[in-house]
Order: C-alpha cells, then structure tokens, then sequence
C-alpha cells in the first residue's frame, strides 16, 4: 500500500494518477505478494495501551483488519480513488475501530507535530519524489520516543543484484516506484534511531525497518 507524492517520480507522469488507475484492481496486484510483510510488522506494534496510529499510504486499506482494536487510525493515500476503497473496506469490516482517512501527500502532511504515537508506512517510501522530506514529515508528526515502523524494498549496494536493481530502477518508475534506493542506508541517516532491520516477503526482498523518534532532539 502507497501513499504516494502527486509529483510523481521524476518521470513526468503523476503519482496520484498513476494509484487512482491501479485502485480498482491493487489489491489483485499488489494483495497477496505483499501480504506477509504487512502482517508481520504488526507483530512489532507496540501493543500497550490505546494508540493513535498513522498509516502513510493506506491504499486501499489492506491493513485494517491487522489493528489492534485499541488503535485510533488515521490513514492517508495521494490517490482519492484509492481512499475510497479503503472507506468501503472499513465499512464492511464494522470491527470498532475509529478510523479516519484523508486524501494527503506523504510529503507535505498537514497534520501538527507530535500528533500521533505511532507511523507505519507500508510501501511507500519509494513511490515519492523526495524520500529524504518523507522521513522528515514522518518524524514531525511523530510524538517523541513514538514508534515508526517502515516496509519496503531497499536496494543492497553490496549485491551483484544491486546492480540489475538499478538498471530496472527507470522501468519500475513508469509503473509507480523505483527499485534502486538504499531505503535502509537512507533511514539510518535520518534522526530516526533504527532498532532493528527484519527481512521479509519472497526471496527476503523487502526489509522491516523497526525504529522510533528520539525522545530529545540532537543538540
């Protein structure tokens, strides 16, 4: 699930545009391949007491019915299609969560800061123009000691595959992401302080990044 930048990926062509032609079948597409992923990071959710939760890039709200039923969830897509799905499938779960969705760009979120206890952000990172102020945001609008939890691909400089990664990069761009961004290296050199990395999904492909927003910014 992608929230993606309405800039799109330096190819010219409209990340929101680019989703909203995907929502009526993501979830053939993206359903099941990317399933194991999503359902192990819950595993890492900090479970204790109620939480207000963000999802950046809910799509079409595959991960719902994941939540512990304590969590408040607040969940934001670039695509208003996409967010329309994500409404139905909260309808039909009717399992008592509060969820609220909102049509709104990863990167220019207009949430205040400190608002939420946790971020999960699904498959995104690299579906936005600029991954470096998509951290940025996620850790605004993260309160302090807050969890962030991220999943996606990163490219492994040190894999021979590294290099196919990047050759394929500008093809999977024109599709909706890129395959040739080092999402862990970038993570760690943000002021996210990163606990633990978890493969997951086919052939480990994708990584579980496990981290939190300090509880006092760097001097």
């Amino acid at each position: 699930m992608m929230a993606k930048n309405g800039n799109g990926n330096g190819n010219g062509r409209s990340m929101e545009g680019i989703y909203s032609f995907y929502s009526p079948f993501y979830d053939l597409i993206f359903g099941k391949v990317l399933e194991a992923g999503r359902r192990l990071a819950f595993k890492y959710l900090d479970p204790s007491g109620p939480k207000k939760v963000l999802e950046v890039g809910i799509g079409t709200g595959l991960t719902l019915r994941h939540y512990p039923k304590s969590c408040h969830i607040v969940g934001i897509d670039i695509s208003a299609k996409m967010i329309d799905r994500a409404r139905e499938r909260a309808a039909l779960l009717g399992n008592g969560h509060t969820i609220d969705l909102e049509v709104m760009d990863a990167c220019n979120m207009t949430f205040e800061d400190n608002s939420f206890d946790a971020i999960l952000s699904p498959y995104v990172i690299t579906t936005v123009k600029d991954p470096h102020k998509f951290c940025r945001e996620i850790l605004r609008v993260c309160k302090p000691g807050g969890q962030i939890i991220i999943v996606n691909h990163s490219k492994d400089p040190d894999r021979l595959f590294g290099k196919l990664e990047a050759w394929a990069s500008p093809f999977f761009s024109r599709v909706g992401f890129v395959t040739d961004l080092d999402v862990v290296g970038l993570v760690r050199s943000t002021e996210i302080e990163v606990q633990q990395i978890i493969d997951c999904n086919l052939f480990n492909l994708h990584k579980i990044i496990l981290g939190h927003k300090p509880k006092t910014s760097p001097a």
